[in-house]
Formats: C-alpha cells, sequence, structure tokens
C-alpha cells in the first residue's frame, strides 16, 4: 500500500518476505533499491532511521514499544479482508504519509475494477471452488472473513468452505476434500525465493492434488481445473486483492475455452 502511494525515495525500508508477497516482487530498479530487513525486531528497523512504520496488527509489541520509545511514530493498520477492508486502510495511509488526493484517485480507480468484475460475474460459469495450500504435511483452506475468499467471490466463484459456514483459515483433509468435490481448486504458484523449513513455500500443493492416489476422483484433478495464481496474488492482504480478482477471471475464462472445446 505504501509503495502505491509514495515515491522509492521516501521508503526507508521494507520486510524481504515484501519481495515474495507483495507489488515489489517484479519491482523497478527504483524501488529494488529499498533496504530490507529480515524481522520485525527494534534494531535492523532503528537502523532504517524511519519517522514512521505501518505495521500489521499482530506484529511483536514488544518491538512496537522499543521502537516508540525512540521516538519512531507506529501505526498498526487493521487486518484487510475484504475490499472495503483494503480501501479504509488506503485512506488511512493515506493521511499518514500526506497523500490523501493520491489514495483517492487510487481508490476510486479501484472501485471502477471492483463494480466491472461484479457485473461480469453473472456472465460466466457458476462454479463451486476451494482454495488449497498444502506443503507436504497437512492441508488447509480459507472461508468467509479472508481475502483469498475475496477475490473468489469477485470473481464469481462460490467458496464451499465460506458456504459450509466456515470462517477464517481451517485445515482440510483428503477426505473432506474429496466430500467437497469442487468444479475448480484454487491453489498458490511457487514462491520465487528459495526453498525454506517449510518445502518450496508454495507449488507443493499442486503437485500433491495430482500425484495422491486417493484424490485422483476429484472432479477438479481429472478434468485438470486446479488454477494456480501467483504467491503474491494469492496470499494478498490489500488493495492487490482487486488484481487477484481480474487475474483469476482470466485463468477461469481460459479454463471454460479449455472445457469447451473439449466437449466438442
Amino acid at each position: 500500500m505504501l509503495s502505491a502511494l509514495v515515491e522509492p525515495e521516501r521508503i526507508a525500508g521494507v520486510p524481504e518476505q515484501a519481495l515474495d508477497y507483495s507489488t515489489l516482487h517484479d519491482a523497478s530498479a527504483s524501488f529494488a533499491g529499498i533496504a530490507r530487513f529480515e524481522a520485525y525486531l527494534a534494531e535492523p528497523v532503528l537502523a532504517l532511521r524511519p519517522d514512521l512504520v505501518l505495521i500489521d496488527p499482530w506484529q511483536a509489541p514488544e518491538t512496537s514499544q522499543r521502537l516508540r520509545s525512540f521516538g519512531v511514530r507506529v501505526v498498526a493498520l487493521p487486518e484487510v479482508r475484504s475490499w472495503s477492508d483494503a480501501r479504509s486502510a488506503l485512506e488511512q495511509v493515506g493521511r499518514e504519509v500526506g497523500e490523501v488526493e493520491r489514495a483517492r484517485v487510487l481508490i476510486e480507480s479501484l472501485e471502477r475494477r471492483v463494480e466491472h468484475l461484479r457485473a461480469s460475474a453473472a456472465s460466466r460459469p457458476h462454479w463451486r471452488a476451494v482454495c488449497y495450500s498444502n506443503f507436504g504435511g497437512a492441508g488447509s483452506s480459507a472461508g468467509s472473513g479472508t481475502t483469498i475468499d475475496e477475490v473468489q467471490r469477485l470473481a464469481g466463484l462460490e467458496n464451499l468452505i465460506a458456504t459450509s459456514g466456515v470462517s477464517g483459515h481451517v485445515g482440510l483433509s483428503f477426505e473432506e476434500l474429496l466430500n467437497f468435490d469442487p468444479d475448480v481448486i484454487l491453489v498458490s504458484q511457487p514462491l520465487r525465493g528459495p526453498a525454506g523449513p517449510a518445502g518450496d513455500r508454495g507449488g507443493a500443493s499442486e503437485r500433491i492434488l495430482n500425484a495422491e492416489a486417493t484424490l485422483q476422483g476429484l472432479r477438479a484433478v481429472r478434468e485438470r481445473r486446479i488454477v494456480a495464481l501467483p504467491a503474491w496474488l494469492f496470499a494478498s492482504g490489500s488493495h492487490e486483492l482487486v488484481h487477484a480478482a481480474e487475474v483469476l477471471v482470466v485463468e477461469l475464462d481460459a479454463l471454460a475455452i479449455r472445457l469447451a472445446a473439449g466437449a466438442r
């Protein structure tokens, strides 16, 4: 959100994870030169000499307290779970950095894109979907009150986890996945970064779906209805969820064309 509202020279530093999970994954040369830090700890953040630190609500309070003790303004943004949340967060960031007008223009542009998504959703097939993550251990999915649910709804998909009455991020066993038997399964593409303790941190989900013998009866597996979003969009926690829905629509339209061609 900050990189959408201010010039690169106004950003003192960003978390290393931003290279995988934000628009900075494909940053221009000007943004690519911004300093990075590995974790939200006072010392590396103070070394960047910031005037303002924007954080998620669940960041370590002891770090925030230490930064404030050194006179740094620390602002916790609310969790983004929907387009409405993202719009409010953009407005807040705009006020914090003195870019209210720039935020207003961006929000108006995004509002038009959201309205287009909602208006066009009825023209696409009514597909029942499940998002799925599995890094070689237990599988998980997401119901209502999550950004990936908002992405699915904006793209015209029915999120089966949400319509079953589940909210938030939840575990999803093979048996539960078989019971849902969704028309489409949404997964994340691999991250660009190196492998970590949790495996390749992306990409494994689709491989597991295609390799697991007990899942071969799933319609989405059998008919290759697995749609992979870039990791930074699949896990979006900002206004980029609108972009994620637009990318998903393109993938769903391509899938519908392929399925129609195969039926002829």
